[in-house]
C-alpha cells in the first residue's frame, strides 16, 4: 500500500509553506479578546483570502468556497503546526458548519459572516449530572 502523497497534493503543501514563509511574521502570538485582537481578524481575512482558514464556508457568508478537501485540510494543518503558526480561529469549523446545515437564512446571515470574521466569538459548555 503506497501512502505517499500525490504530486498535486505535494505541490499544495509547497504552496502552504511558501505562504507560511512569507507571512509568518503577521500571526498573532496569541488568539482571544484584548489579546491582539487586531492583528488576529487580519491574520484571519489573510488566511480566508488564501484558503488555509474558513476554506469551505461559501463566499457569500465570508468564507473562501473552496470544495471540501480532507487531505488539503491536513496539510494545512500539519504544516501550521510544524511553523508554530497559529491556525485561523476556531468558529469555522466548530459552530459554522451546524448553522450553514440547520440553521435559517437569516440565522445564517446573522451568525457566520462574524464568526468566520473573528468578530464573534463562541464557547461550547457541557453539564454532566
Amino acid at each position: 500500500m503506497d501512502l505517499a502523497y500525490s504530486q498535486e497534493y505535494e505541490k499544495y503543501r509547497t504552496e502552504v509553506r511558501q505562504f507560511l514563509d512569507a507571512n509568518r511574521d503577521q500571526s498573532p502570538p496569541q488568539f482571544g479578546r484584548g489579546n491582539g485582537e487586531s492583528k488576529a481578524r487580519d491574520w484571519q481575512k489573510l488566511l480566508i483570502e488564501n484558503g488555509y482558514a474558513a476554506r469551505t464556508i461559501p463566499k457569500e457568508y465570508g468564507g473562501f468556497g473552496g470544495e471540501p478537501d480532507i487531505l488539503k485540510s491536513h496539510i494545512i494543518a500539519e504544516e501550521f503546526a510544524n511553523a508554530g503558526v497559529r491556525p485561523g480561529h476556531s468558529g469555522d469549523n466548530r459552530l459554522v458548519p451546524t448553522v450553514l446545515e440547520l440553521g435559517t437564512e437569516e440565522q445564517k446571515q446573522w451568525l457566520v459572516p462574524p464568526t468566520v470574521r473573528g468578530d464573534m466569538v463562541w464557547c461550547q459548555g457541557y453539564s454532566e449530572p
